[in-house]
């Protein structure tokens, strides 16, 4: 839920709005806007000026999905550098794009796409073939064109709404199914292709060894052919994705039309250039119909010298017109960095000692590498527990519907963002679906999540268990618990047939719906992983596990490190959780242990803040449990430790393989139901 109230007139106070005759009305507002410079204002201050409002202008970005900047004095590519690294973006390097590029300002302002002039180029997103697209796309014109050589631009809303009218079946197999992409490329930039970028350069290496190696990271698939040229497929990535921000509206996201319509040369075929996920090729009078509505419903502004676009690339589609006079027109690609996740308290960003503070997951979102889990914090007590830990520094929030306290974490949430402590991009929140929801309740269950947390979607939804059982209404009993009737005289816990896959495939349609950005499991073993990543369209971005000293499931952690799916250890501090409900004794404690202990004197901390910096070392993530305050700041200074090797060692001999958070024990114990995970 976004609260940016006038930011339409906002824009009155920094820049001037000027009237753009090739500008066209989508959904009531300019497209796109044109900024220039205020009359008080030299015009030679852009660079300065955009970094004053920085905020305001991504906010005009996303608000209108594209923004010219026109007047300002911008004459060379290092001014427009300055522009890109004022926005305060994360810039990205350009892997997997098609278009021969050449850096010009660093690594982060580079040529736009080198194909003959002759050529156009179609419709696309930036690197909509890849799992982690870009959020902006920047161009600026240094050499205007006489004639020609325009960047059209298109709401992709529109052309989704186009595409579902016009080709339900097709539509919906799209969104559905998702979409691979084949390309084969040259060894060395073939100039001469509007698709001839290496791939040395695609992959940003220089050996056959580093790009398989670059391919197996990404999910690829590849074939080197007998001249050295690579035929490259993708993995599965979204055609069809929500709008951030604006009510889940779906947008045409992706570059089959670019494949189908511009992948061409002598080494690829364009009608084999673009197929759904499972392997089956796409209707080509689609792709076509969608080319040609492009074509009629563009908005294509003429280049003058110094102009900058900035395009919200989730939204608005770019193309590129041909020409015969002389054009140079550079080009940039950035996205938000997740701005609180940590960095509001600067100094423990600091005081991280040879660690990143954040993992990325292969969405490109940042998660925070420790998080507060809100399991068994009292409702009374929730809310300002979250307010309390966000201003301590915490980004990462754990929840669940089993935890029976959602409601009171969005009440937290809601409190801290009107006081202005974080934006809601700041926050990484995580859910999890339980166990009475599986197969189609999905969507459902999600939903009721959200709103209980008052938010659009979640950053990450994981699956809590790998035990479907017998769906309980929303009316009946929420949280619904392990029991099925609470009320029968012998309460049991109802299981159901339901494979973990049809649960799957609804976790996946939840992305392409935006209700959540990544997807994951919790509790799931070696095996479940292994089956899942063979079915799995998008594999889990994230794996949950109980990981303590006690219980380090090394093989677990090496499995899913191979596989790219990052581990959040819950239960980092062992036994603390399980002693009330009689699942671990204070005997058991990993705290009161004397070398954990020694370690912590040594290194002038606590013993939690120990068991936590193992972890984070181990290379897994963590989410840990505290209702003070004083104790949450201390939990993050355990990115100030640097345990040695002598250490590690020390905390690695602890392991007993004890589980305490067993759901096969927990049933049978109090239900007399059989449902193991683990032997």
């Amino acid at each position: 839920m976004s609260a940016r109230p006038a930011v339409a007139n906002a824009f009155e106070h920094a820049f001037a709005a000027v009237k753009n005759a090739a500008a066209k009305s989508v959904d009531g507002k300019v497209f796109p806007l044109t900024l220039g410079p205020l009359s008080s204002e030299p015009k030679d201050c852009s660079p300065r000026v955009v970094e004053a409002n920085k905020e305001l202008l991504l906010d005009l970005v996303r608000e209108y999905g594209a923004v010219l900047l026109r007047g300002f004095s911008l004459n060379k590519a290092e001014d427009f550098g300055e522009v890109v690294q004022n926005l305060g973006l994360e810039n990205m390097p350009y892997v997997g794009g098609a278009a021969v590029r050449r850096n010009i300002v660093g690594d982060y302002v580079f040529t736009a796409n080198e194909s003959p002039p002759s050529e156009p180029i179609p419709f696309h997103h930036e690197m909509a073939q890849v799992s982690n697209p870009p959020r902006y796309v920047m161009f600026f014109c240094e050499v205007a064109p006489t004639e020609g050589g325009e960047t059209p631009l298109i709401n992709s809303h529109e052309v989704y709404k186009f595409f579902a009218k016009t080709y339900p079946e097709v539509c919906r197999k799209t969104e559905e199914l998702g979409v691979r992409y084949v390309r084969t490329m040259p060894e060395e930039d073939d100039e001469t292709s509007a698709i001839g970028r290496s791939w040395k350069n695609t992959f940003l290496v220089k050996s056959r060894a580093e790009v398989e190696a670059k391919m197996r990271e990404m999910g690829h698939e590849w074939e080197w052919l007998p001249n050295g040229d690579l035929k490259n497929i993708t993995n599965i990535v979204p055609a069809i994705r929500s709008e951030p921000g604006a009510g889940h509206r779906k947008t045409f996201f992706n570059s089959m039309v670019a494949a189908f319509k511009g992948w061409v040369d002598s080494r690829n075929d364009p009608l084999k250039a673009v197929m759904f996920g499972d392997g089956t090729p796409i209707d080509p009078e689609a792709l076509q119909g969608v080319a040609d509505f492009m074509e009629r419903e563009k908005v294509a502004v003429p280049w003058m010298k110094g102009d900058a676009v900035i395009v919200d690339n989730a939204v608005a589609m770019h193309s590129r017109n041909t020409y015969d006079s002389p054009r140079r027109v550079l080009a940039s690609v950035g996205r938000s960095p997740l701005g609180g996740t940590y960095s509001s308290s600067k100094a423990l960003e600091d005081k991280a000692v040879n660690t990143p503070v954040t993992v990325r997951l292969p969405n490109g979102d940042f998660m925070p590498r420790l998080g507060l889990g809100l399991w068994k914090v009292p409702k009374e007590a929730t809310a300002g527990v979250v307010v309390a830990a966000i201003k301590a520094g915490v980004r990462h929030l754990d929840c669940a519907c089993d935890y029976a306290n959602e409601k009171e974490v969005g009440d937290g949430i809601q409190e801290a963002l009107s006081q202005g402590l974080v934006k809601r991009e700041d926050l990484f929140v995580v859910s999890k679906l339980w166990n009475t929801y599986h197969g189609d309740h999905v969507e459902a269950a999600c939903r009721k999540t959200l709103d209980d947390l008052q938010l659009d979607y979640v950053d990450l939804y994981m699956i809590h268990f790998p035990i479907p059982q017998k769906f309980v209404p929303f009316e009946k009993r929420y949280p619904p618990e392990w029991f099925f009737d609470p009320e029968a005289e012998n309460p049991r816990v109802e299981l159901s047939r339901i494979p973990i896959s049809k649960t799957w495939r609804n976790m996946e349609a939840l992305v392409t719906d935006g209700l959540a950005r990544s997807i994951g499991v919790c509790n799931f073993n070696i095996q479940t992983l292994r089956e899942m990543m063979s079915y799995a369209k998008y594999p889990p971005a994230v794996l949950q596990v109980e990981i303590h000293p006690l219980n380090s499931q090394e093989k677990l952690v090496t499995y899913a490190a191979e596989q790219g799916i990052q581990v959040v250890a819950f239960s980092p501090l062992a036994h603390s959780s399980y002693v009330e409900i009689g699942f671990a004794s204070e005997t058991q404690s990993v705290l009161t242990n004397p070398d954990v202990e020694a370690i912590a004197a040594k290194h002038g901390g606590t013993p939690h803040q120990v068991l936590l910096r193992w972890a984070l070392q181990r290379g897994t993530q963590a989410v840990f449990k505290s209702s003070k305050p004083d104790h949450i700041a201390s939990n993050l200074e355990a990115f100030s430790l640097n345990l040695d090797e002598e250490d590690m060692d020390k905390i690695d001999a602890l392991n007993l393989n004890l589980r305490f958070n067993d759901p096969g024990k927990f049933c049978e114990r109090e239900f007399n139901t059989f449902c193991p995970i683990y032997e």
